[in-house]
This record gives C-alpha cells, structure tokens and sequence, in this order.
C-alpha cells in the first residue's frame, strides 16, 4: 500500500461488499432487511470516491492486488475502475477548461446554458460507457497505451460475479448488488455536479469549487479539495488539504465554500433552469 491512509478506504469498499453478500450467507427478518437495505446503500455512497482516487493513484504498488481491489470497486459502486481512467482522467481532466471536449460538461453545447442537475446524472449514466469506448478506440488509433483490454476485461469479471450471484440467489442478488449499483451510479454523477457549477473556467485556479470542511472532506475522502485535485491529478487524496492551503491564494473567493451548502446549490440549480 502506497499510504497508510487508505487503509480507510479499501476498509470500506470491502466492509461494503462484505455487507452486500451477508443476507446470502445469513437470513434475515424482514424488519431488519428493511433496515439494511438504507445501512447499505449508505455505505455503496463512500465507494465512488474511493475508486476515483484509485483510478488517478493506484492505491497499490502491486499491479495484482490493484486488479483484485478493481474487482471490489466495480462490485460496490456498479462501475469499472478503467470506465473512470477513461471517462474521468482521459476525457474531463484532460478537457475541463474546453467544454465542446469534456465529457463530462455540464454545458448544454446547443445552448450555451448549464443542464440541470438530474439531466446531467442521466445523460451521464447513459453516455460514459460509449464515451469511454470512444477515448479508448481514439486512443489505440492514435498508437497511445490504451485501456480497452481493461475495460472489457473489468467488464466481463462484473459480469461473470454478476451471473454467478443470480445462479446463488437472483432475488437476493437483484436487491443487494443490481439495484444498488444503479443508484451508486446515479449518486456518482449527481455529486459530481457541483464540483464545477458556475466557474469561470479559465484556468486550473477558476474552474473548480473547493469546498473545505473538515466533516465534508473526511466522508469523502478530500473530495472537497477540487481545485488542488485538478492541478495535481495524481497527488494522494491524503495530501490534498495541504495543497490546498499552498494554493489558497490563487483560488478566487467565490469558488471557496466551508461547507457543501444546500442553499447554495438550489440556487444555482434555480439559476441553470431559468438561464
């Protein structure tokens, strides 16, 4: 393991598959179904930023045991990790200041307009895996390492795990791991939507919000510190906050927050619909 601190995050990301298969192993009472069906959706809530930090840094040394740890992220958040280093790193790192070519904008290009945050969770969801294909098709043409082998290869092991928990128990399976995984993934993009919400977007320091609450970023795994994120992609999450405060005088007032304020997005979500 690179850093210590992610000892918290696979913690999660395997405590929360583990959560997943215990009805399978042990059966419950329908009162308690009831109350774990909440407990483990809140927990699937925490995978997404552990696998986004792994897809910038491998948490890892061993290309094994980050290949394993792949197969329990794509089973707790219903993505591979190879769709975020397509989709995420190649396609809206490298893009983020130039719209017309991040895929994951949150510009109507035929408008001009900002897209409101539930068509942006859904047009997300049903765009990322033909826009991964696409960057890595691109990419392969363009004789560049390309991560289509992976990607198909993460695939057909969520599906295989997929199939063999339907043959143990397809009811167990549809409301533990299938279900799940959709709302996992609605939830990725759903968050993701105020990361870059009414910036400028002229440079690295204009075209994030940086939220610095201590609670926010320790649930999110420092999620919060966008701006220093996106000018060192590859800088360990644990180290954000410092990075942050190296380049707080460059980040405008205005894309720093305390808290993520539910105030603030109604208003902006008010905002990109009546714009």
């Amino acid at each position: 393991m690179r850093y210590k601190a992610d000892i918290a995050s696979v913690s999660v990301v395997l405590g929360t598959f583990a959560l997943g298969l215990f009805p399978f192993i042990v059966p419950l009472p329908m009162w308690a179904f009831l109350i774990y069906i909440p407990v483990l959706l809140y927990g699937r809530s925490y995978c997404p930023y552990a696998q986004h930090n792994h897809g910038h840094l491998p948490v890892f040394y061993s290309p094994i045991l980050n290949s394993i740890y792949n197969v329990f992220l794509t089973q707790t958040t219903g993505y591979p990790t190879a769709l975020w280093e397509l989709h995420h790193n190649r396609g809206h790192h490298r893009n983020f200041l130039t719209p017309e070519q991040d895929v994951a904008r949150l510009i109507d290009l035929k408008t001009g307009k900002v897209v409101n945050r539930w068509w942006y969770a859904l047009r997300g969801n049903l765009t990322i895996h033909r826009d991964s294909f696409k960057i890595g098709i691109a990419e392969k043409r363009a004789n560049k390492k390309s991560l289509l082998t992976k990607l198909n290869t993460e695939i057909a092991v969520q599906t295989i795990i997929t199939l063999g928990l339907f043959m143990w128990h397809p009811v167990l399976t549809l409301v533990c791991f299938v279900i799940p995984s959709f709302f996992t993934a609605w939830f990725i993009w759903w968050e993701s939507y105020q990361h870059h919400l009414h910036v400028e977007g002229e440079t690295i320091y204009d075209a994030s919000v940086t939220i610095t609450g201590k609670f926010f970023n320790l649930t999110t795994f420092n999620i919060g510190h966008h701006t220093a994120h996106h000018e060192k992609p590859t800088l360990h999450w644990s180290l954000l906050p410092q990075r942050t405060a190296a380049i707080r005088a460059k980040i405008p007032e205005q894309y720093v927050r305390p808290s993520r304020s539910k105030k603030w997005m109604k208003q902006n979500q008010q905002d990109s619909m009546s714009a």
